[in-house]
């Protein structure tokens, strides 16, 4: 059997992130997400698990966030996907072991279509691959995103509709505890608990409950038993605080800063434990998909209204329903137009009609699901407080007091006895105006970027496209600069208002 890179062209390369590159850290995302490991090793492996198959003809490399995934085809026509987790992915073994007992569980127990396991090893450093990894069956259909805009709107409707059907599936299934599926072998999570001989539920597997952030491993070391399990919503609670909590004492803020979120956190504390009662109906445990977007949905070509699968499970866990209440897809987001920003561009009023449809039909559908549904009828602005804590908002000592006053200022509606823990003092109050202000301004900025240099969000712009970006942002970036200099405050000098610029401006690239 041979199935050797020398096969692919010279610019293939599986170890290096080649397809885009970031106008924000774009070394270190760039250094975050090299892998090493034995390439012809997985591709031997992939054709081991493929019935028929003797070689690799060929090999594509997608990227992902967390992941790189080879499209592999063999010699008999077959296909299978490979995926290799980024270091940051997760937490070690259990990222990998969770995920593949997610799919099979999902695969067994519902009528969700997903990917079959025909491979996968949760062990990076032994081995003749040298990484985890995941091999798949290759999904048949064309993926949503891609076909999104060839749709009409009643196809748009009929597709949400069949979304959510699959969502009332999942959301139907009951589970005794919070955390992720694991396979109930002598290789499962210590304290893990048996849901049946197959599957069983233990700590939860998210990068935020581990300190994992974007582009390194940890940004805190968060003590083991924080992750869950845990049988009892309260727990839950108290151990996301508990985190937030480690990762402040770890950042080396200024000490003055670490007292201000620490009295917050304790304010939290307090605001959980009072509203637990009030938010039973809305914290029943869902297995729901955590990335449900257009990208990850496989529709039938000649009926896009028809799913033919659902990929990428990764980090998926069993959660409080009001995790997912607060978050629609992209393919079912209503627009919401910036008059500054959108000023000079054109828009097609059918779309945005279009897009409302598809956001009321979403909002509906959500609604008729068992748990998701009572989460959503909970008050918007406490649902979106317990949801921030869940997602590690309470990290950010903005986001957090931002979350609090909105909690404090829905108090009598939520007709809580006694007075919400939380009273906004003066320096809160300053401190929620200067930042909210400053990152509306930064979002603006970064919305108008993203559009005008045609990149994500992030910065992120494909490598073909790089040279063409890179001087149209420099012009942005220098007439953003010499406006902030000409509309100065009399007492600013030209040196402070550069360097508010520069807090402003959303990317580092220079």
């Amino acid at each position: 059997m041979r199935s050797c890179t020398n096969r692919y062209s010279p610019s293939f390369d599986p170890y290096t992130y080649s397809r885009g590159r970031w106008l924000d850290r774009d070394e270190q995302r760039q250094r975050a997400r090299r892998l090493d490991f034995n390439f012809d090793a997985l591709l031997d492996v992939a054709v081991n698990c493929s019935k028929g198959a003797r070689e690799v003809v060929a090999c594509e490399k997608k990227e992902g966030g967390y992941n790189r995934v080879f499209l592999i085809e063999f010699d008999n026509g077959g296909k299978v996907v490979a995926k290799v987790p980024m270091r940051y992915a997760g937490p070690a073994a259990l990222t990998t072991m969770s995920e593949v007992a997610t799919l099979r569980y999902v695969k067994g127990k519902t009528r969700v279509p997903t990917p079959q396991v025909l491979a996968w090893s949760s062990r990076s450093e032994s081995g003749t691959v040298g990484t985890e990894y995941v091999i798949m069956e290759h999904m048949p259909g064309v993926v949503l995103h891609d076909i999104w805009s060839q749709m009409s709107g009643v196809q748009h409707i009929e597709l949400i509709t069949s979304v959510g059907k699959l969502i009332k599936v999942l959301c139907a299934l009951n589970f005794q505890a919070l955390g992720s599926l694991y396979l109930n072998t002598t290789d499962k999570p210590s304290g893990a608990l048996p849901i049946d001989e197959e599957f069983c539920i233990g700590p939860h597997c998210g990068r935020r409950v581990w300190g994992h952030n974007e582009d390194q491993m940890t940004q805190a070391a968060v003590p083991l038993g924080l992750q869950g399990l845990w049988q009892d919503f309260p727990n839950y609670l108290a151990d996301l605080t508990q985190i937030g909590e480690v990762t402040i004492s770890q950042r080396g803020s200024p000490q003055t800063l670490v007292e201000d979120h620490s009295r917050l956190l304790e304010m939290s504390r307090k605001t959980l434990k009072i509203v637990k009662d009030v938010t039973a109906d809305a914290s029943g445990p869902i297995l729901f998909h955590p990335d449900l977007h257009a990208r990850n949905i496989f529709v039938d070509p000649n009926d896009p209204t028809q799913i033919v699968g659902v990929i990428d499970w990764q980090s998926t866990a069993i959660e409080p329903a009001f995790v997912h209440a607060v978050e629609t897809p992209d393919f079912a987001e209503e627009p919401l137009l910036d008059k500054t920003i959108d000023a000079d561009i054109s828009h097609d009023q059918a779309m945005h009609d279009d897009a409302r449809r598809c956001s009321t039909t979403w909002a509906v559908m959500v609604f008729l699901c068992p748990k998701l549904g009572k989460a959503t009828a909970l008050n918007h602005r406490l649902c979106c407080y317990l949801a921030g804590v869940s997602a590690g908002y309470s990290d950010d000592i903005t986001s957090l007091c931002s979350l609090l006053a909105d909690v404090n200022s829905e108090w009598e509606e939520l007709k809580i006895p006694g007075p919400c823990p939380y009273q906004p003092s003066g320096e809160d109050v300053k401190l929620l105006s200067l930042e909210r202000e400053h990152s509306q301004s930064t979002q603006r900025l970064r919305a108008y970027l993203s559009r005008l240099l045609r990149c994500e969000m992030d910065g992120w712009v494909e490598s073909s496209r790089w040279d063409e970006v890179v001087p149209i942002y420099r012009e942005q970036y220098a007439g953003f600069v010499r406006t902030c200099i000409t509309s100065r405050e009399e007492d600013e000098t030209e040196g402070d208002a550069k360097k508010k610029a520069d807090k402003l401006w959303p990317f580092d690239f220079r």
